[in-house]
């Protein structure tokens, strides 16, 4: 039997709403937000159902978790909070009898009292009543987020997509082995190209475009000039025994110089994070890098 996770909002003195499966993962991959809800903490349910035949046939388990909306309304970085703080909270083994730990630092109540709330029995029933409807009525509002919805991926066009995007890294590889005065040309002839063969000009055009880019960064890294990053990554290991990033601390600074001493002071904030099972990576990187890593500025 499959089973599907199904969310609803709870807002304080409103009807509940339904949250489309599409706006979950754009609220959760930073894609999508609610402005309607910025500044504040909602309560939402998750249910687990079972399904058959396509169709939900059975209510396994409900959960009431808090979301963070920031000024945005977007929650990314209240759940990264979240998981930073439920992994804080995880006693760890003491190295030896004599060994006191000061961990956690969140206890398991103050964290389920931040991050949790308990359905009751007239919550769930509203959720069945959407899920399973006898009347019109029964069937609770979608929610909206800002995002638009996005046309449907054929199979033919999700191929094509792959064909010819396979060879991007062979494309990029080439550019940045490039020195300067080879890149200057290499810009220089492809935008003259794209004036003369129409049929490709996007394309000679976007080669162009990347050409600059690299160009860009090799003046910044040898100048030290121009807008660069401070950050500050929080890199937690999971139990399972792989490494994420639940945290990203980072400082905008004029040149490389200040980038690195405030990179230094990130480290002095934060050095009580760093323990057996979180790590701190720190590094200093140029504003086309940034962009690239698709941190959250």
């Amino acid at each position: 039997m499959a089973m599907s996770v199904r969310y609803f909002l709870f807002p304080e003195g409103s009807d509940p709403l339904r949250l489309p499966q599409r706006l979950v993962e754009g609220l959760t991959h930073g894609k999508d937000a609610m402005p309607q809800y910025a500044d504040s903490r909602q309560r939402v349910m998750e249910v687990v159902v079972k399904n058959e035949n396509g169709k939900p046939a059975h209510v396994s388990r409900t959960h009431g978790a808090m979301w963070t909306f920031n000024e945005d309304g977007e929650i990314r970085e209240g759940l990264q909070d979240a998981v930073f703080e439920a992994m804080s909270s995880i006693e760890s083994p003491a190295t030896s009898d004599t060994v006191v730990s000061i961990r956690p630092r969140l206890s398991k109540k103050r964290f389920e009292e931040k991050y949790r709330w308990e359905p009751t029995p007239a919550d769930i029933e509203r959720v069945i009543r959407d899920l399973w409807p006898k009347t019109k009525t029964d069937r609770l509002k979608e929610a909206k987020g800002v995002s638009k919805r996005k046309p449907p991926l054929t199979f033919e066009a999700k191929q094509a997509l792959s064909k010819i995007s396979a060879g991007f890294w062979e494309i990029t590889n080439e550019i940045e082995a490039l020195k300067e005065p080879s890149l200057r040309g290499f810009a220089f002839e492809a935008r003259k190209r794209a004036t003369e063969d129409l049929e490709y000009r996007h394309l000679y055009t976007a080669l162009a475009d990347t050409a600059a880019d690299q160009l860009e960064l090799l003046k910044r890294q040898k100048t030290g000039k121009g807008v660069w990053y401070a950050v500050l990554e929080i890199i937690m290991t999971r139990p399972e025994g792989f490494s994420e990033t639940v945290r990203v601390f980072h400082e905008r600074c004029e040149g490389r110089h200040a980038a690195v001493v405030a990179t230094r002071k990130l480290l002095v904030q934060h050095a009580e994070l760093f323990n057996d099972y979180t790590g701190l990576e720190a590094s200093v990187m140029t504003d086309l890098e940034w962009e690239v890593r698709a941190f959250p500025d």
